[in-house]
C-alpha cells in the first residue's frame, strides 16, 4: 500500500503538467481550460427539460453541428438539465462530470440551465450556443476580442445566438 499511495503524487503532478500543458494551444485565450470533448462525435441527451430548456439544447445541438463536431440524440456526451437553481449570479453551467482515464478529456459533459432569471426566447438560444460552447473547449470571449458582439460566448449582457468564425476556428483547431 506503501509504494501505491507515493506513485499518486506523482501521477498527479504529471497529469497537472500535461493539463497545463495542453491548455497553452492555439486558442489565444478562447479555451476554456477544462473541458476538453473526447471526439468530435457528441451524443445529446436532455432530462426532463422545460420548454425553455429544450429550445436551449435544440439551438445548441444546432450551433454546433455549424461546426467539425457532429452530434445526433440518445446521450453519453453532452447531458442537459434545467432547474431553478436558485439566485446564483449564473445563467447557465457547464462541467465534466467523467473524466477519460488520463484526465485529458471529458466522457460526459453537463450543461445546467438555471430558469431563476426571467430571459427572452433568444436569450434561451445564447444561452444554449454558450454552454454548448463550452463543450467544445471554447471559453468566454470580451469586448476586447469580440468587438463586433456577434460570438455568443460574450454571454450574458450581450445575448448573441450563433457562433461567430473566431469560434469555428477555435473549435476546428482544438479538436
Amino acid at each position: 500500500m506503501p509504494a501505491r499511495s507515493s506513485r499518486i503524487p506523482g501521477a498527479l503532478a504529471m497529469t497537472a503538467a500535461l493539463l497545463l500543458a495542453m491548455s497553452s494551444t492555439a486558442y489565444a485565450g478562447h479555451d476554456d481550460d477544462g473541458i476538453d470533448p473526447d471526439n468530435r462525435n457528441q451524443a445529446v441527451k436532455g432530462f426532463s427539460l422545460s420548454s425553455n430548456g429544450t429550445s436551449a439544447m435544440n439551438h445548441g445541438k444546432a450551433e454546433l453541428e455549424r461546426s467539425v463536431i457532429t452530434t445526433s440524440w440518445g446521450g453519453g456526451d453532452i447531458e442537459v438539465y434545467d432547474s431553478t437553481y436558485g439566485k446564483t449570479g449564473w445563467h447557465g453551467r457547464t462541467d465534466c462530470t467523467n473524466w477519460n482515464a488520463l484526465w485529458t478529456s471529458c466522457d460526459i459533459i453537463r450543461i445546467r440551465l438555471n430558469q431563476t432569471q426571467s430571459k427572452t426566447a433568444s436569450q434561451w438560444k445564447s444561452l444554449g450556443c454558450h454552454e454548448f460552447g463550452h463543450t467544445a473547449d471554447l471559453g468566454h470571449r470580451s469586448a476586447s476580442n469580440d468587438t463586433d458582439n456577434n460570438s455568443c460566448m460574450r454571454g450574458a449582457g450581450v445575448w448573441p445566438t450563433r457562433y461567430d468564425q473566431h469560434d469555428l476556428n477555435a473549435i476546428k483547431a482544438g479538436t
